[in-house]
């Protein structure tokens, strides 16, 4: 999975799966919301699912 996501995109996308939101994985990190919501649909698009319930499972199933 890690050829597939960049370093920042498997950072938000763990985030994620602790249930965090956009905003607060942005204050955390210091970049803005909307960055972290580009991340977030780049990580959808490439792993081709829609939302975060995929997300969560995709990411368990490859472990």
């Amino acid at each position: 999975m890690n050829s597939y996501l960049s370093e920042r995109e498997m950072q938000i996308a763990l985030e994620c799966c602790k249930g965090k939101t956009s905003k607060t994985i942005a204050e955390e990190l210091g970049i803005s919301k909307r960055t972290v919501d580009s991340h977030k649909s780049n990580i959808y698009r490439k792993l081709g699912i829609t939302n975060n319930v995929e997300l969560i499972n995709k990411l368990y199933n490859l472990k």
